[in-house]
């Protein structure tokens, strides 16, 4: 068996795996990505908040179709080939990780204020309730904790202060005369 072959049985794996596992279809859809939970940041970069498949996946196939362009345009040894397509394969996770990033943590974009936040279950004081809020035309329900000791009503506009895990903090907006 040749190198060339090689690759192209790692690339084929890692894409028969994405199709099988439906990482396919998850990329093409975001909002089945993430399986409409809003997860911060920083779990994306340091935790495993998506499937262990879809890491894999990404990967292999990554990892083979380089190898595979390596070996058939150049002439280098198959050990640098392999430490190209591995290269690459590296890099396409933290490819992935960054876009989850973006896809699965909108609450980054939620402390500009602008957006409309209503809250859905009343939060009593000091206490968790829930808001939702429009974010790329998908309806987004959040977690909530309110900074303030008075209950928020359902209907209330609040605004955002800030976010812990999946939970937002807010207080009632306040309206402007």
């Amino acid at each position: 068996m040749t190198w060339g072959f090689a690759y192209l049985l790692i690339f084929l794996g890692g894409f028969t795996l994405a199709l099988v596992t439906g990482f396919g279809r998850r990329l093409l859809h975001p909002t089945q990505l993430c399986d409409h939970v809003v997860v911060p940041s920083h779990e994306h970069l340091w935790g495993m908040r998506f499937p262990a498949a879809d890491v894999l996946a990404s990967f292999l196939t990554l990892f083979g179709l380089t190898a595979i362009v390596v070996h058939g345009t150049t002439t280098l040894a198959p050990k640098n080939e392999l430490a190209i397509g591995g290269a690459a394969g590296l890099i396409g996770i933290v490819a992935l990780r960054s876009w989850l990033r973006r896809v699965c943590d909108p609450c980054e974009k939620l402390r500009a204020g602008v957006q409309e936040v209503r809250v859905v279950r009343e939060i009593p004081g000091n206490g968790y309730g829930q808001v939702e809020v429009m974010m790329e035309g998908a309806q987004l329900k959040l977690a909530a904790r309110s900074a303030v000791e008075e209950p928020i009503p359902v209907g209330t506009i609040v605004d955002i202060l800030d976010r812990s895990e999946s939970v937002v903090v807010v207080v009632p907006r306040v309206a402007s005369t």
